[in-house]
């Protein structure tokens, strides 16, 4: 076919580095005759004309599936409310940035929204879906009962990550979603964070030398894991009656319901919540 060979003489010319959208432009440049996008895809791909610039990395398959798991975010089952009755059972996730002198630290960090507890975490200089997968992976052997429990994020790329929302699936975490960009859906970890950078990084290390990266790697990651050990073991909270996370949640272990309530009512909150 004419326009086949043409298209073909075009590719060989540019080393077969011409999209169909680029292809249509030349093609009614150099013949005269115009053609639709779909014909003009659909010829290529029959005479194994296509750009190989952008190769594709998967099968139809995958990217059909990746297309409807994009269509299906997960909802917010948070909604700003946060607060949980029990503990184990509801929690927030966010990155926040640490500044040094060789470049940026990510923290991602999962606290409980009944204590404030922060139960898992983990740092890297690359933020990425590793990152949030190797949190993950601190978070099931601390909490090990992961079935059923909702995990809240922004809607940040590391959080939409294929591999990441597959993970939370396997282990029966409910994936809550906020918006992308809204510091209010995720108030609580936001809070949070910032306590880490006010009383253990611009407290000990002074608000400006941070900013201006003036602090190596070596001093801001120690003094961010010790703190973060004070905080669930010794800072009292006003929240939780002067005591620390960890001691409110040995206090309360059954959680914070009214005790009023019957055993099977307590169990249907429970699964609930």
């Amino acid at each position: 076919m004419l326009l086949t060979e043409a298209i073909r003489t075009i590719q060989e010319r540019h080393h077969y580095s011409i999209g169909y959208r680029k292809m249509r432009v030349m093609l009614e440049q150099e013949t005269g005759h115009g053609i639709g996008s779909k014909r003009l895809r659909r010829l290529m791909r029959e005479a194994g004309l296509q750009s190989t610039v952008r190769a594709k990395r998967y099968s139809d398959e995958v990217y059909v599936r990746r297309r409807n798991a994009r269509a299906a975010l997960p909802p917010d089952l948070i909604n700003r409310n946060f607060f949980s009755l029990a503990p184990r059972v509801r929690f927030v996730v966010d990155i926040t940035y640490l500044l040094c002198l060789e470049g940026t630290v990510y923290l991602n960090a999962i606290a409980d929204l009944f204590n404030a507890e922060i139960v898992a975490y983990h740092y890297s200089v690359s933020v990425d879906t590793q990152l949030c997968l190797d949190t993950i992976e601190h978070f099931q052997k601390e909490i090990v009962h992961t079935d059923g429990v909702i995990l809240h994020s922004d809607g940040g790329s590391t959080y939409l990550a294929y591999a990441y929302r597959e993970l939370l699936a396997e282990l029966g975490i409910r994936m809550s979603l906020g918006s992308r960009g809204d510091c209010y859906d995720n108030a609580a970890m936001e809070s949070l964070n910032g306590v880490i950078k006010t009383e253990c990084l611009y407290n000990r290390f002074g608000k400006t030398n941070i900013l201006n990266r003036r602090i190596s790697r070596k001093e801001v990651v120690p003094a961010v894991v010790e703190f973060i050990e004070f905080y669930n073991n010794g800072r009292p909270k006003v929240q939780l009656g002067d005591l620390s996370p960890v001691a409110f949640r040995e206090q309360n272990p059954k959680g914070t319901y009214p005790s009023l309530l019957l055993a099977d009512d307590y169990d249907d909150l429970l699964r609930i919540n």
